[in-house]
């Protein structure tokens, strides 16, 4: 009983580090990320899945696009070259990056002043912080924002270049002609962003994007 124990034992963590590397290699080399560490929690792995003997393992697939969060690796056992058993296996993935913290109160309007750059945990592809400061360039807050928070993109709109009520020239083009026509604006918006104006001419309400301060094109 005991030499079964023993070698159970040597079984286990022969194929938990086995079944760990392959994980980590297939991460970094099919979502590898600059700048971010992945960390991994192999706790809910069920060693007693596993066949006494094979050769190899490879992951096969995972049930998600992202890695990120509690994620299924299907791992492939092979022996002699040949597949004899796919198991699912749950592991936590977590991806540490080094985000942009606020040092100081944001009120709603301002830019990003004064901020660190400090270490996060992200577990969710859509919930990633800003970890550029230069993507808020010609950015201002939405809303207040508390010293110490973590800057995510979503806080930030724009720098209203129009604002409800300009009167703006909405450039159509359709191939080598193009035609302008008065428009006012419904919205405010930044330069790139999409908004609605009435067409003075048409009295037809169209969606637009913001040029500049006075030109907006139809697209």
């Amino acid at each position: 009983m005991l030499a079964y124990l023993l070698a159970l034992s040597i079984f286990s963590v022969t194929a938990s580090e086995r079944v760990e590397q392959a994980i980590m290699s297939y991460v970094d080399a099919n979502h590898n990320s600059e700048n971010a560490e992945y960390q991994y929690d192999f706790r809910r792995v069920r060693w007693s899945h596993f066949p006494a003997n094979f050769d190899s393992i490879d992951v096969l697939r995972i049930g998600k696009d992202t890695p990120l969060g509690n994620t299924i690796f299907t791992i492939g056992i092979y022996k002699d070259k040949n597949l004899i058993k796919a198991v699912p296996v749950s592991v936590g993935v977590t991806m540490l990056v080094k985000a942009v913290v606020t040092d100081i109160p944001i009120n709603t309007g301002e830019k990003l002043k004064n901020y660190t750059i400090t270490a996060r945990s992200v577990t969710n592809k859509n919930s990633m912080p800003v970890v550029d400061p230069s993507a808020l360039e010609g950015k201002q807050a939405k809303r207040y924002i508390r010293a110490g928070s973590t800057i995510y993109l979503s806080m930030f709109e724009n720098v209203p270049v129009v604002d409800i009520g300009d009167k703006v020239d909405i450039v159509i083009e359709k191939g080598l002609i193009k035609v302008t026509a008065e428009g006012l604006a419904r919205q405010k918006g930044g330069v790139g962003d999409i908004i609605r104006v009435v067409n003075l001419g048409s009295k037809k309400v169209i969606r637009v994007e913001i040029v500049d301060s006075v030109t907006v094109a139809l697209k």
